[in-house]
C-alpha cells in the first residue's frame, strides 16, 4: 500500500483543464453531472425508506423503542460495513461498486413491499440493516469519484451541488413517504424507493471510470491500517470525527426516535412528522448555496461555531414548544449541518491522496455512526428512568459543548494541517 504522499494537487489534471480561477463551471464536466443525477434518486430512497417503517411500526402499535430498533438496524450495518465498502471503493472501479449496491438496495426492497404483509415487526430492522449495507459500499465510493471528475477549484462547488441533491429529494422523500403511508400505505413507498435506485444505476452505467491505483494483492486490514495511519497523522481529522460522533449519538439518535412519538401526541399525527423532517433538509438549501460559495480561511471554526445550533434540533423537542418553532429549530440544524459538511468532505478530497479516499470517507463515515446504534438503543430506557425531556436537554447539551470543545485542537480552524 502506498504511503500518504500524493498531493492532493496532482488530481486536478484527471478532472480536465482548468481556468483561470482554477474552477471552471460544472456544466462542462457531463461525467460529473451524470454520477449526480444517479446519487439524486438515491437519496429519496435513503429518505423514504425509515420514514415509511417507522410510521408503519407505530401504526402497527409499537412505540419509541421499536422505532429505535428500526432505525438502529441501519446504523449497526453502517458501523459494520462502512470500512469494507472502503476498501472495496480503493480496489475497484468506483462506478462498479455505485452499481452493484443501487441494484441490490433496488431488488431488495421490491421484496420487501411485496412481502411486507407477512413481515413480523421484528424483521424490519434486518431489512433496514440490509438496505444499509448496500449504504455502507457506496458512500465511500461517490465521494472518492467525485475528485476524479472535477479539478480542486470546483470540489466545494461540486460537494454542494451534490449536498443539494440529497436535501431537495430528501424533502421529497420525507413527503412521499408520510402521503404514502397516510394514503395508500407504507408497500406503495417501498415501490417508489426501489424504482428510484433503479434510475440511479441507469445513470451511472454512462459514467466512464478507472481502477484506483492501490495495490489489490495488499491484504485488506493492511489496507485498512494504513487508512487509519494516515487519519492519525492529523489530529484535526481524528478531532472533528470524533466531535460528529458525539452529535449522531446524544443529538441525533435522541432527536429522530422521539420525533414521531412527539408529533404525534403534540402536533396532531404523521403529517407534522414529515413537515419537519422535510424542514430540515428545506434549512440545508442556503447553507449548500452559501458553502457553494463562500470560501473563509477558518473554515472549521466556522463549521464548529455553526454545528452549536445543532443542539436546536433535540432542545425543540423538550418543549413543549408549538410546531412552527419545532420546524424552525429543525431548519437551523439542517442549516448548520449542510455548511459543516460541505468544508469538511472538500477539505478530506484535498488532504488525502486518491488511493486512500475511499478508506478515509469509510473511516470518516464508520466513526460517526460508531455510537449511533448505542444512541438508539438506550433511548427508549432513558426515556423510562428519566423522562423525554431531560433525555432531549441532555443530548442538545452534549451538542453543543463538544462543538465548542474541537477548536482546541490544532487544525480544526483551517480544516487543515498546521505548518511546522
Amino acid at each position: 500500500m502506498k504511503e500518504d504522499t500524493t498531493a492532493p494537487q496532482d488530481r486536478t489534471d484527471e478532472a480536465g483543464p482548468l481556468d483561470a480561477s482554477r474552477g471552471g463551471r460544472l456544466r462542462d464536466h457531463p461525467q460529473f453531472l451524470r454520477m449526480w443525477l444517479g446519487q439524486a434518486g438515491g437519496a429519496v430512497g435513503d429518505q423514504v425508506l425509515p420514514v415509511a417503517l417507522s410510521l408503519y411500526v407505530l401504526h402497527r402499535g409499537g412505540g419509541a423503542g421499536d422505532v429505535g430498533l428500526v432505525l438502529s438496524g441501519r446504523a449497526v450495518s453502517l458501523v459494520v460495513c462502512l470500512l469494507a465498502g472502503g476498501v472495496i471503493a480503493d480496489r475497484m472501479r468506483r462506478t462498479r461498486v455505485l452499481i452493484a449496491a443501487d441494484a441490490f438496495r433496488s431488488a431488495l426492497l421490491l421484496l420487501t413491499a411485496l412481502l411486507l404483509p407477512v413481515l413480523p415487526l421484528g424483521l424490519l430492522p434486518l431489512v433496514t440493516a440490509l438496505v444499509g449495507a448496500g449504504e455502507a459500499l457506496s458512500r465511500p465510493a461517490s465521494r472518492s469519484l467525485l475528485p476524479r471528475l472535477l479539478p480542486d477549484g470546483l470540489l466545494e462547488r461540486g460537494n454542494a451541488l451534490v449536498s443539494a441533491a440529497q436535501r431537495g429529494s430528501a424533502v421529497l422523500g420525507a413527503l412521499v413517504g408520510v402521503a404514502a403511508v397516510s394514503l395508500i400505505g407504507v408497500r406503495a413507498a417501498l415501490s417508489v424507493t426501489s424504482v428510484m435506485f433503479a434510475l440511479a444505476v441507469l445513470a451511472v452505467l454512462r459514467v466512464p471510470d478507472t481502477r484506483p491505483s492501490a495495490d489489490s494483492r495488499a491484504p485488506v486490514l493492511g489496507e485498512a491500517a494504513a487508512g487509519i495511519r494516515a487519519i492519525r497523522r492529523r489530529p484535526w481529522v481524528m478531532a472533528v470525527m470524533g466531535t460528529v460522533c458525539l452529535h449522531l449519538f446524544a443529538g441525533s439518535a435522541t432527536a429522530l426516535t422521539l420525533l414521531p412519538v412527539v408529533a404525534r401526541r403534540d402536533f396532531g399525527g404523521d403529517v407534522a412528522y414529515g413537515v419537519v423532517l422535510a424542514a430540515m433538509s428545506v434549512g440545508g438549501l442556503p447553507a449548500i448555496a452559501l458553502a457553494g460559495r463562500w470560501r473563509p480561511t477558518a473554515r472549521g471554526a466556522v463549521s464548529m461555531v455553526a454545528l452549536t445550533g445543532y443542539a436546536l434540533v433535540p432542545l425543540s423537542l423538550a418543549g413543549p414548544f408549538p410546531l412552527p418553532a419545532v420546524v424552525c429549530c429543525f431548519a437551523v440544524g439542517g442549516f448548520v449541518i449542510e455548511l459543516y459538511f460541505i468544508y469538511w468532505v472538500s477539505a478530506l478530497q484535498r488532504a488525502f491522496p486518491d488511493e486512500l479516499l475511499g478508506k478515509v470517507f469509510a473511516l470518516d463515515q464508520l466513526s460517526a455512526y460508531a455510537l449511533l446504534p448505542l444512541g438508539y438503543a438506550l433511548v427508549g430506557p432513558l426515556v423510562a428512568a428519566v423522562g423525554a425531556r431531560a433525555t432531549l436537554l441532555g443530548g442538545g447539551a452534549v451538542v453543543a459543548a463538544s462543538s465548542l470543545l474541537c477548536l482546541a485542537v490544532p487544525g480544526v480552524a483551517r480544516l487543515a494541517d498546521v505548518p511546522k
